[in-house]
């Protein structure tokens, strides 16, 4: 894994600038108007679950990195239900444009899809919170241009998250069978990687939750890097069962973007 120390002084010195802020602020509850703060890279693996249905529709610019050799624009749909107690369903799609350095193609079209499922085992101790669950990668990106990698994946993963009254605290950990697959007309050989991922939600005030992720994944495919990234997000309740969400995150190996940007709403209740 190959780490980019002047990016990672950076996002360290925001993420410290960001817990000096909610140090000052007041204590506020996780939950506001039937919507529930969400995190944005472990959306799927996080210790919560929606009150009974999430509909998120997001737009996301990505910088490419070292083994992403082109930009993209991608437009992606999140749902999740919980049909049952304590059990949450969800996935999401998307379509996307590249714009690819020369001699690459690009253009546009579909993204890969993802689904999974999960069951909370809530409050186990005061304000602790676990969760386990499966995520599959179901291959209908567009592999020649870069959305996809033409290979099936399925992820088993726990996580956890602590509640105090101002913040939350949590983690995951999980591990993903890759199956082989391609990209840009390139043979890719699978393998198993590992994931680990740790995250803090603010609750800055009545309306507004600050997030910061920290997330690792070893080599899905051979000749490729890991993937880790930092990420800085907000969530905005401007309305009851509503809210605007953004969030900014960087790349710390060759695998992951440079940088992206994530704008979305999502109406939850």
């Amino acid at each position: 894994m190959r780490l980019n120390p002047p990016r990672c002084v950076a996002l360290l010195a925001a993420a410290l600038a960001v817990s000096a802020a909610a140090a000052q602020t007041t204590p506020a509850t996780p939950q506001r108007n039937g919507t529930t703060d969400r995190l944005f890279l472990s959306f799927a693996q996080e210790a919560a679950i929606v009150p009974s249905q999430w509909w998120e529709g997001q737009l996301e610019y990505v910088n490419g990195g070292n083994d992403l050799p082109f930009d993209a624009l991608l437009f992606r749909g999140v749902v999740a239900f919980q049909p049952v107690k304590n059990l949450e369903l969800g996935g999401n799609f998307g379509l996307g444009n590249t714009n690819a350095d020369p001699g690459i193609d690009d253009g546009t079209g579909a993204t890969d899809l993802e689904v999974y499922g999960k069951y909370l085992f809530s409050n186990v101790s005061e304000g602790l919170d676990f969760a386990a669950g499966v995520l599959a990668t179901i291959p209908t990106g567009e592999d020649n241009i870069g959305l996809g990698f033409n290979s099936f994946g399925a992820q088993a993963f726990g996580s956890m998250r602590y509640k105090m009254d101002s913040m939350s605290v949590g983690g995951n950990v999980g591990v993903r069978y890759n199956g082989d697959g391609s990209v840009f007309g390139v043979d890719l050989a699978g393998k198993t990687s590992f994931q680990l991922g740790v995250n803090a939600l603010f609750h800055l005030a009545n309306s507004v939750t600050m997030t910061a992720e920290a997330q690792v994944e070893t080599e899905r495919f051979d000749g490729l890097d890991s993937d880790a990234r930092l990420v800085g997000g907000v969530d905005w309740h401007a309305f009851q069962r509503g809210q605007f969400r953004a969030s900014l995150a960087a790349g710390l190996t060759d695998s992951a973007p440079n940088f992206t940007v994530l704008v979305g709403y999502a109406y939850a209740f």
